[in-house]
């Protein structure tokens, strides 16, 4: 029949050495009647025998404390033992039960910590009365030790529940690679206050490394969940690494991290590449023969072929580097012909104005509106033709547009770790190291603003720490927009500077952008009403500006343009990515201006532009874009661009061959 005696002893046994360490429930919602019907119907045939009204081994007390233990587990060396594992392994009947309970139990996921109110489940020994003489029974019972007990069980059964969710988002999104760099910049001194976080960032790399190599991952996460490196991904210095490790650019990143735990006023000494970054992409270089293709210049017209451009200006190909040849292809035609100024444009669609009217076009003024800042684009090139190639298309050009970015604001926003791909954005630009805040009022009056973000403002630049003269905020809708208006402000809380001043709102909604301009200098605690936005069905349909925005009407001098007029091309090309038969990523549209200069230091390498080999050192050329710019030069090749990402229009006046002249709307 078995020694039921001797199985009470080895589980209370079992139970007590276990409970020296942690111990853990497995079966979320698992009913515990369960663990006593399978504990009932595990004994061999014959073994359990009725007694009285129920089954010998049938009692009240066991099956207390099978509901209450019997899913108790513990973590030993990785894996997962249940309170029954080895119990009565030579006892013929009770080795069985033991088996059939922890193989149950072990098909179950863990759950959380074992607490209890409890003292004790079940009682040693009961004794009964019968025909006179005293039966004496055995019983399953076990203590539960101090450690395991409170008056709150949910409360730390919560507590520590959050400890494992923080613990395994931290393990599966902060990447080894964002932990790499952050140590290294801990190492060389370039992080304020880095040293105090060595500790934690060591322990949690140390951690995430066995994590990877363990056999029962959820098992390494629940028996490491009390070490305070758990917790990391929720630290500050945790967050530094969650913002690497999701992409964000190394410089805003540890902005970001400063502004956080350094003084106001501090100003980080050392730059943000370590010398072990600076040695190994100087390896790299050095093994590509790269080194005379980082320096970079201006592209000119002689650089081109015709076989690169869409269209040329008859007065603008024979200075092209085959140009003469294509020129004699061409019949002579005349540019006479009446224009009607007020003539409303035919909308046409990018390819096809390519197609239909670029074959027989002999000369194309664009309009350019003062709207168009953003769209302001140069071609850069390298200084050495023969150079090895540095990006990922065939060929050593590239592009930069306005503000050293390659895509205006909305990629000035992407940098700084905001999102521009939901449904709705509105993106706040200013050119100083001012403390302006964006302010929405959704229809409903819920106020949007650094206070109050409703996972909706991803980005406050110039709050403190380390102070940015091309900061942006970003509040963009990703789920649900209620229809109705919103009204848009900018508060001054904080003045700093008197150079660069004003801002501008760049509204983006069903792939069309917008912006508006505010060229006054915004004064300390003053708020610009910058105007009410209407909604319906999730679409900007409507923007009334306030009373000092403009939506760009006004001429400006641009790169050597004056805006709200007709500008003649030169010629018109896709981005380099998209030259001979390349197809490398997002087709731009380049409309090259006559006369078009710009006047500063432009950035001729970007990361986003580098072939695979590179990208593992690219915070290294990060730095080395932003260090060796392309100096201004006044034969550049410089004008509008347009991405075909983004839905944008431009007004083309095109004299066709024989005179005749079009107006076109071209639709991008």
């Amino acid at each position: 029949m078995g020694d039921f005696q001797r199985f009470v002893e080895d589980v209370t046994q079992r139970l007590s050495t276990m409970a020296k360490g942690e111990l853990y429930v497995v079966g979320d919602g698992l009913d515990r009647d369960s663990l006593w019907l399978t504990f009932l119907d595990s004994f061999p045939p014959g073994t359990n025998p009725r007694f009285r009204e129920r089954a010998a081994y049938d009692c009240a007390t066991c099956r207390g404390f099978i509901k209450h233990f019997g899913n108790v587990v513990e973590i030993r060396d990785g894996q997962v033992r249940s309170v029954w594992s080895g119990v009565s392994a030579s006892d013929p009947v009770f080795s069985v039960v033991a088996a059939a309970m922890d193989e149950f139990v072990g098909t179950l996921p863990l759950s959380t910590i074992f607490r209890s109110s409890q003292a004790q489940y079940g009682t040693r020994t009961t004794r009964s009365l019968r025909d006179g003489q005293v039966e004496v029974w055995h019983h399953l019972h076990g203590p539960v030790e101090k450690r395991h007990r409170t008056e709150d069980v949910g409360a730390a059964q919560g507590t520590f529940d959050a400890a494992v969710q923080v613990f395994q988002r931290g393990l599966d999104e902060l990447t080894p690679h964002a932990l790499d760099t952050v140590f290294g910049l801990i190492d060389d001194n370039a992080l304020y206050r880095g040293a105090e976080h060595r500790p934690a960032v060591t322990e949690f790399r140390s951690l995430q490394k066995r994590w990877t190599q363990a056999t029962d991952r959820r098992a390494f996460v629940f028996a490491n969940a009390a070490n305070p490196a758990a917790r990391f991904r929720n630290t500050v210095i945790g967050t530094l690494v969650q913002d690497l490790s999701t992409g964000a650019d190394l410089e805003q990143a540890v902005r970001s991290f400063e502004a956080k735990v350094a003084p106001q006023n501090y100003q980080r000494p050392t730059a943000l590449i370590t010398p072990s970054m600076v040695k190994a992409a100087m390896k790299t270089i050095a093994e590509l023969g790269i080194e005379e293709s980082l320096q970079r210049r201006f592209a000119r017209l002689s650089d081109m072929s015709v076989t690169n451009v869409l269209w040329v200006d008859n007065d603008t190909q024979p200075r092209m580097k085959d140009g003469l040849e294509g020129l004699l292809m061409q019949a002579a035609t005349t540019r006479s012909g009446a224009f009607l100024r007020d003539a409303k444009p035919e909308e046409m669609p990018v390819v096809a104005f390519m197609k239909n009217i670029l074959p027989g076009a002999t000369a194309i003024d664009l309009w350019v509106a003062s709207t168009h800042e953003p769209h302001l684009v140069s071609l850069t090139t390298g200084q050495h033709p023969t150079a090895p190639r540095l990006f990922r298309w065939d060929n050593d050009f590239a592009w930069s547009y306005g503000g050293n970015v390659t895509d205006s604001i909305r990629e000035r926003v992407k940098r700084a770790g905001g999102n521009v791909t939901g449904k709705l954005r509105v993106s706040l630009s200013w050119f100083n190291r001012d403390d302006l805040d964006l302010h929405v009022y959704e229809p409903n009056g819920e106020h949007i603003w650094y206070q109050e973000r409703r996972n909706k403002l991803d980005v406050d630049m110039n709050a403190g720490g380390t102070l940015s003269r091309e900061p942006v905020e970003n509040v963009t809708w990703r789920g649900r927009i209620p229809d109705g208006e919103y009204r848009i402000e900018v508060n001054q809380y904080r003045k700093r500077d008197s150079a660069q001043v004003g801002f501008v709102i760049e509204t983006e909604s069903n792939g069309k952008i917008e912006q508006y301009r505010h060229e006054r200098a915004v004064g300390q605690k003053e708020t610009i009403e910058v105007g009410r936005m209407t909604v319906a069905d999730e679409v900007i349909t409507a923007f009334r500006p306030g009373k000092d925005m403009q939506q760009g009407s006004a001429s400006q001098d641009l790169w050597g343009v004056t805006t709200e007029q007709f500008v003649p091309l030169s010629t018109i090309m896709y981005s380099p990515n998209y030259f001979d038969d390349n197809e490398v990523g997002n087709r731009h549209y380049f409309f090259m201006l006559k006369g078009c200069v710009n006047d500063q230091p432009t950035r001729g390498i970007y990361n986003e532009f580098l072939r695979g080999d590179l990208q593992p050192h690219r915070k290294v050329f990060e730095v080395l874009g932003d260090r060796t710019k392309c100096e201004p030069s006044p034969d550049q090749l410089s004008g509008l661009g347009f991405s075909s990402t983004v839905r944008d229009s431009v007004i083309a006046k095109v004299t066709m061959a024989g005179g005749r002249r079009h107006l076109i709307s071209i639709q991008f």
